[in-house]
């Protein structure tokens, strides 16, 4: 449906990366429909999304700048504007940009979340077997040597697991706490060993079929999967551990 378009759309001048929205001027009791400011709103957030994805890519980014503004264009601009074919022409776009790159964006993290998990995982694996191999005394140590490696590779796992499909939104920021791969790794790694001490201080027991946690000390498989499963859960880890802290701290 054809309408008044409230907005003046173009191409920065001073800086040709940014879309301008310019209002114009509004007659008595005139007011910007909510369709117009919605379709803003979501194009500005669009075009941020394409610079933070292509800024260094420039012939990419124009390939996708350049229908972005079109449709802002037709949406918002001229006494023939059509804010519904407009959005339906920026999701439309949002799809193609989701489908060409999402893919890429995701294996490209994974790999980069998987060389800092091997980076980070791998000597200790090696520690941990040589504590086990001939210095079968250090039990504890060895323990959460185990428990480490498996948490890296439970991070690794996480990631996989939950962005099985990808948003436009998440292209830019694959994560919402925004950590770095190697930021996430060791922070996962340290809840985890905080996760190792209260199991082998018995202040967490459990018990799932066959696998317990008093077994903790001794089975080199429940070392690993402990540490897989707290890196699986490395989203809702913080919590758990600040919440086992504070009942701590709060108990009498």
């Amino acid at each position: 449906m054809n309408t008044k378009g409230f907005f003046r759309v173009f191409r920065d001048a001073e800086n040709p990366n940014d879309i301008h929205f310019q209002q114009i001027e509004l007659a008595e009791g005139e007011v910007i429909p909510e369709d117009q400011l919605k379709l803003r709103d979501d194009v500005d957030s669009a075009r941020m999304t394409i610079r933070m994805l292509f800024l260094s890519k420039p012939e990419k980014f124009e390939e996708y700048f350049k229908p972005l503004l079109s449709l802002a264009q037709l949406g918002l601009v001229g006494n023939s504007a059509n804010p519904s074919l407009a959005i339906r022409a920026l999701s439309s776009l949002k799809h193609e940009i989701l489908a060409r790159e999402g893919g890429r964006i995701k294996n490209q993290y994974m790999k980069e979340l998987g060389k800092a998990s091997l980076l980070f995982g791998l000597p200790v694996l090696f520690i941990a077997v040589l504590v086990h191999q001939y210095a079968n005394n250090m039990v504890t140590l060895r323990s959460f040597l185990f428990l480490w490696v498996g948490s890296m590779a439970g991070v690794w796992l996480s990631f996989g697991s939950r962005k099985i499909e990808l948003k436009f939104e998440e292209l830019n920021v694959l994560e919402k706490d925004r950590l770095d791969p190697s930021i996430r790794l060791v922070f996962a790694g340290l809840l985890t060993i905080v996760i190792g001490l209260l199991i082998s201080t018995k202040a967490v027991v459990f018990e799932l079929g066959g696998l317990s946690t008093e077994q903790f000390l001794a089975n080199i498989q429940i070392q690993l999967l402990i540490g897989i499963f707290c890196g699986l859960s490395e989203q809702v880890l913080s919590t758990k551990v600040a919440q086992h802290a504070s009942d701590f701290l709060g108990s009498k």
